[in-house]
């Protein structure tokens, strides 16, 4: 049987009708050949068969046929003339109620019939010829001879005969003296560009049955019963095969196929049933075996098997259902029993690819994965979605270190320098004033500073502390000390601007580059080491295997392999795992669906491949799913799946590292430790204060002879150097001596204190007066001086006190 592809390629584009499936069948091959192929041909979803043969060996092809039940009445056999042949009655085995498309010719006819058209054909082959001679319009003789032999080379091209074939093109003759119900003038002969008639008249003739009491058996004849020409059809009462009033339908009846499917959303989402209807809940998705689980009678104790039944929805389920319903089948989707993907070892495969190699399963239906050594083994359809291998990690917000307002290094080290400037030009200008140092050891009396106190005066500054400060004397130290506080303001507020921005919070996660990356790579020589994992037994783990070895000992090593891709996952999530490697688009819908959006994928694919429905090898589904693959694909169909069940609600540009957050308390931990280290900083300068005046300062006094300590502490020169507490002590005793009352004065006051114990005795107290004279006195003396009167001396600001304590500052 032939079926050409001029004939296939003619009857789709004028009829739009598909050619589902094409047979060659070499007759010289024998009955077993014949059987073959037309087996083939039931497996197919063709119901009518277009057969091209000859009348001698269409007997063989419908023996056969006959045996496999491709005469009976689900299908219709549409022969060519060659197949009728020139005889009007056929015996068995044919197919009653055929259909045979007819010329008005027989070739091999010993007397043609009456409207034989080929001999009036043969006579207007010659008109057509001379029309287009005549059309070339020479006016000499020209030879028609051909210029070409069979020994030429190559492409051979007549070039008188091209033009005589292009006037032919154009030329029409009238015709058919045999069309009985025309005329003889109703028919022209014209061509379109490739040549062929632009219309023909065809017979179709119906094989019935004899209804001849007289004959032994079933005789049939051939009946015209319509008739096509000028591009119409006109068709009588047909006897289609069985007998029946109504042609066969052209699809073939719901068939039943087992589909072997293993969770992996969104591609396969498993659900319970409604516990009320026994259904998907909303009617949405497929009721599929999820295996079997053993139940206990707890009166006899027997015990039975029972199938969990599941409701699965998901992208393949809804791709599933729209292949069955353009097909024509039912289906039951059960899981395979092993939870295994596939995968080959020295005893054969196991997991899906076992079940469609043992045929217990029709078609796989999952994300499965293609690859070589699959394919090898079972039939694939066309990927219905691209996919690779990436990788997932866990987004954690970003914790700012403890030193992180010590972050910006340049504004750090600039402020370290200024510092130390300004304190030294402060103490340089006061100490080469003439009205403060004077370039000498020792303040002058009364005036109070040191290198330490220059320190306290710019931190103080710096900071606007509300601490007490020694203000220098000299004109020049007084006004750099301004202009150090004008620095400090503008400096603290450029910092603080620098330090809002560099301690916002940015999100933290593994940026891979991809299983290529370093840490991937050489996860054991990190620190800590890198943790990755995949799916055992999946497509990646076989990837591993393959290509990337050292990976695969690595995770083999340490048992980062997961039971599946959600195991995975939260293995991220709880940071058991840094990274997870697998599907691109699984782990994108993964990424898109976490509920807190703290997961992403990162790097670039790897191992392109797709995703494809699974097949034992020579199924005849896979054409059939193939076509429907393209249609789907330029209709759109596949995209709005995809958009359907693998958008998530995570956009995955959302997770940008500079990405804000809102300081949380472990944000500004860096203020709790500045508090912390200063209380620590505090205790130790009280302890060395302590270490100072019991061990060091003897041995400071033996070294700093000539007192220039206390250039740098005023309260450590003079705990070495007992000579200037003398002096200073010395220096407010003449101070307190002339400050003293004058003899007038010191009358006066006796005078009173008298008065007061007169009035003491008569019980009357008019201190106030003498307070009031006492104040007025002291004010005055205090005019005259321009001093305040210092406090009485202490006999613990003596140097010679043993337990005296000053700080160094």
């Amino acid at each position: 049987m032939v079926i050409s592809h001029c004939l296939s390629g003619w009857i789709w584009n004028i009829n739009r009708l598909k050619i589902v499936h094409h047979e060659e069948i070499d007759h010289d091959q024998g009955e077993s050949h014949i059987r073959e192929q037309l087996n083939y041909l039931k497996k197919s979803e063709a119901r009518i068969i277009l057969l091209y043969s000859t009348s001698t060996l269409v007997r063989k092809i419908f023996q056969v046929a006959n045996e496999s039940g491709l005469l009976s009445e689900h299908y219709l056999w549409i022969g060519t003339q060659s197949v009728r042949g020139s005889m009007n009655t056929v015996s068995q085995p044919i197919q009653h109620g055929m259909l045979t498309i007819n010329f008005h010719t027989v070739s091999n006819a010993m007397f043609p019939p009456a409207d034989d058209v080929l001999p009036l054909v043969i006579g207007l082959a010659p008109k057509i010829f001379g029309l287009s001679l005549a059309k070339l319009n020479l006016n000499e003789s020209v030879s028609l001879a051909s210029t070409s032999t069979c020994e030429q080379q190559g492409d051979v091209m007549w070039n008188m005969g091209k033009e005589i074939y292009k006037k032919m093109q154009t030329s029409f003759v009238k015709g058919n003296p045999y069309h009985s119900k025309d005329g003889y003038d109703s028919f022209f002969y014209q061509f379109n560009e490739d040549g062929t008639l632009k219309d023909s008249v065809l017979t179709i003739s119906n094989l019935r049955q004899k209804r001849d009491r007289g004959i032994r058996g079933e005789s049939y004849f051939w009946d015209k019963v319509g008739e096509f020409t000028n591009g119409e059809l006109r068709m009588a009462d047909i006897e289609w095969p069985g007998g029946r009033a109504n042609p066969p339908q052209g699809t073939a009846d719901k068939f039943h196929i087992n589909v072997v499917t293993l969770h992996e959303p969104p591609f396969i989402i498993v659900s319970d049933l409604d516990a009320d209807t026994g259904k998907c809940p909303g009617n949405q998705g497929s009721i599929c075996d999820w295996g079997d689980e053993q139940t206990v009678d707890p009166d006899t104790g027997a015990v039975s098997n029972r199938t969990i039944m599941k409701c699965c929805t998901g992208y393949c389920v809804d791709l599933l259902n729209k292949l069955a319903t353009d097909i024509g089948f039912t289906y039951t989707l059960y899981k395979v029993r092993d939870e295994k993907w596939g995968l080959k070892s020295e005893y054969g495969w196991n997991g899906l690819i076992q079940d469609l190699i043992n045929n217990k399963a029709d078609m796989c239906v999952t994300s499965l994965k293609l690859n070589s050594e699959r394919a090898r083994d079972i039939d694939f359809s066309i990927p219905f979605l691209e996919t690779g291998i990436s990788i997932i990690v866990k987004i954690r917000s970003g914790v700012l270190s403890p030193t992180a307002f010590l972050g910006i290094h340049e504004e750090v080290n600039v402020l370290a320098l200024s510092i130390q400037g300004a304190t030294w030009s402060i103490f340089i200008f006061e100490w080469v004033s003439p009205h403060s140092f004077n370039r000498k050891k020792y303040p002058p009396p009364g005036h109070k500073f040191s290198v330490c106190r220059a320190y306290w005066l710019v931190w103080a500054t710096l900071f606007s502390a509300s601490v007490s400060t020694d203000i220098p004397r000299s004109t020049v130290s007084r006004f750099m000390s301004l202009v150090w506080a004008a620095f400090g303001l503008t400096f603290l507020a450029v910092y603080t601007a620098n330090l809002a921005a560099f301690m916002i919070t940015r999100v933290q996660y593994y940026d891979l580059s991809g299983v290529h990356d370093e840490k991937i790579a050489y996860a054991a020589q990190q620190t800590p080491p890198f943790r990755f994992g995949t799916v055992e037994g999946g497509n990646t783990h076989e990837t591993m295997k393959r290509n990337w070895h050292s990976m695969n000992r690595y995770v083999h090593a340490n048992k980062f392999f997961t039971p599946n891709v959600s195991a995975g996952v939260e293995a991220v999530r709880q940071e058991k795992l840094d990274a997870f490697i697998y599907d691109a688009v699984v782990l994108d819908y993964m990424a898109g669906k976490d509920s807190n959006c703290a997961l992403m994928t990162v790097g670039k694919w790897a191992s392109m491949t797709g995703y494809g429905i699974g097949f034992p090898k020579n199924s005849p589904h896979v054409q059939r799913v193939n076509q429907l693959m393209l249609q789907y694909q330029q209709k759109g169909d596949l995209e709005r799946l995809q958009n359907f069940w693998l958008t998530g609600a995570c956009v995955p540009d959302s997770h940008s590292q500079n990405h804000s957050a809102p300081l949380g308390i472990e944000n500004f931990m860096s203020a709790f430790f500045l508090l912390g280290g200063g209380l620590i900083m505090g205790i130790l300068c009280l302890g060395l204060e302590y270490f100072y005046v019991r061990h060091l300062r003897k041995r400071l006094q033996k070294i700093d002879k000539h007192g220039w300590c206390g250039i740098f502490s005023m309260a450590m020169g003079k705990s070495i150097n007992f000579s200037e507490a003398v002096g200073r002590v010395h220096e407010w005793k003449q101070r307190n001596l002339s400050l003293a009352p004058s003899p007038t004065l010191n009358a006066t006051i006796k005078r009173f204190k008298q008065q007061m114990e007169e009035l003491d005795a008569s019980r009357l107290h008019p201190l106030s007066v003498v307070d009031q004279d006492e104040q007025r006195d002291d004010e005055e003396v205090q005019e005259i001086t321009g001093q305040e009167e210092p406090p009485p001396p202490s006999p613990y600001n003596h140097p010679s006190f043993p337990y005296r304590m000053e700080t160094l500052c």
